[in-house]
């Protein structure tokens, strides 16, 4: 059971998770992993914390009442913001700082989300520049409506964790919610356009950690704690989302269950899935729970809307194991699989796509060339899948307001766009490069 709960409270962490696939080996990886190894310890101390209790399903009350005016939908995953036109996204260029970038779907170019002339992006006169000094990792990047929204998820000598709401365009920017300097956001975040759920943790004085729902709505400035979620190793998490409904899970040392809670009534439902395997492998996205059962190399598919379900199963390739999944787009699945033996210390991953319509399982052979690792999803627009080839080095340059002249190395991924079914065919001919801004 302790793997289990290990796991389950990793998979809090998916976001930074992906943030570090999606980026591979640029060097803020070791900062962001120094982070989810801070995170862990905590988890391993919160399951060694003795008398743990959860609060009963329904028995806490909401300190206001939220009232829907519109159907909630996900904020994000805290790295890449798509709208009709676009991708926006946070990366790490200079030291103490994150800047906003813009890729467009039509022109196929990736730019500084900035119009200034000869600017360098280095300082806070650039509309792309957000200053994120002593921080450990960069902040999550979510939608809200037809804004941005920037999560500081973390405390810093300097600030506690806070939300800063801004236009498309970078401007207008805003505190919207300031927490306390023990409370950490954990990472799954709802959204309605003008209002936000999201869960944290709190760290009390004597260190013991309990979980919490927490809703803000940014026309009245409210942000306060919903409910309860629990304690130590027994509680809920915010994973995901219908129109009405908030979908949480609930991890216990008896394992992992999902259930569907109702933000104007206040009432968690029974579980409609409780996953009691050993490894708890199992994930939600995209209004779906995926279980992956390794007993007999399948997954099942549950629709949060009407529970309706759908399996298919996967092949494990010879000499492979560990089969891990990774939600690609339209309800589907990638499989990916380790290597059991390796040789000279480095290991090869294959990787399946899992259509759950038809029960095609299609072997994917695209991978990065530095790597050879799959050539992952990063987020999609319409048709268009938009993914990472592989990854090089820049050189960007920083002019301080003294004069000196510093360069930095800048580890960046080489975007793509590719149709989605080119992408299932593995045909890298398809790839639609994108011109980056530092080209």
């Amino acid at each position: 059971m302790a793997n289990r709960r290990l796991q389950s409270d990793v998979s809090h962490l998916s976001h930074f998770i992906c943030y570090c696939q999606s980026n591979f080996y640029n060097e803020r990886l070791w900062v962001n992993m120094k982070f989810v190894l801070k995170l862990l310890c905590v988890s391993l101390a919160v399951a060694s914390l003795a008398g743990c209790t959860v609060t009963n399903e329904g028995s806490s009350s909401p300190t206001s009442e939220t009232n829907l005016t519109s159907a909630l939908t996900t904020a994000g995953d805290g790295l890449y913001v798509t709208t009709d036109a676009g991708i926006y996204e946070l990366q790490t260029v200079f030291p103490d700082s994150a800047n906003l970038f813009y890729t467009d779907v039509n022109t196929k170019q990736r730019i500084f989300l900035c119009a200034n002339p000869n600017c360098t992006h280095a300082d806070e006169s650039c509309p792309s520049y957000i200053s994120t000094p002593s921080t450990m990792f960069p902040p999550m990047l979510l939608r809200v409506g037809d804004q941005l929204l920037v999560v500081f998820s973390e405390a810093t000598d300097s600030s506690n964790p806070y939300a800063m709401l801004m236009n498309m365009d970078g401007s207008d920017r805003r505190t919207v919610f300031e927490l306390s300097s023990n409370q950490y956001i954990q990472g799954g975040f709802c959204t309605t356009g003008n209002d936000l759920y999201f869960d944290l943790y709190e760290i009390g004085e004597d260190g013991d950690i309990t979980y919490q729902l927490w809703y803000a709505n940014f026309e009245s400035g409210i942000c306060e704690k919903v409910m309860d979620l629990g304690s130590g190793d027994s509680h809920y998490s915010l994973c995901d989302c219908t129109e009405d409904m908030l979908c949480l899970n609930y991890i216990s040392p008896e394992g992992i269950s999902y259930c569907m809670y109702d933000p104007q009534s206040n009432i968690i439902q029974e579980p409609f899935y409780v996953d009691n395997s050993a490894s708890g492998n199992s994930l939600v996205r995209d209004g779906y729970l995926f279980a992956l059962n390794e007993q007999n190399n399948s997954v099942q598919r549950i629709s949060l809307t009407d529970n309706e379900e759908k399996s298919a199963t996967f092949t494990v390739k010879e000499s492979f194991g560990a089969p891990s999944m990774r939600y690609l787009f339209d309800g589907n699945l990638m499989i990916t699989e380790t290597q059991m033996e390796p040789d000279d210390n480095s290991y090869d991953m294959c990787a399946y796509i899992l259509d759950f319509e038809t029960g095609d399982c299609t072997e994917f052979t695209l991978q990065t060339p530095y790597n050879n690792r799959p050539v992952y999803v990063l987020t999609t627009i319409g048709d268009l899948c938009y993914v990472a080839t592989d990854y090089t080095t820049y050189t960007p340059v920083s002019i301080s307001e003294d004069g000196t002249v510093s360069n930095f190395d800048y580890v960046a991924n080489i975007y793509a766009f590719v149709t989605k079914q080119d992408y299932v065919n593995s045909n890298s001919s398809g790839y639609q490069m994108v011109d980056d801004a530092f080209e």
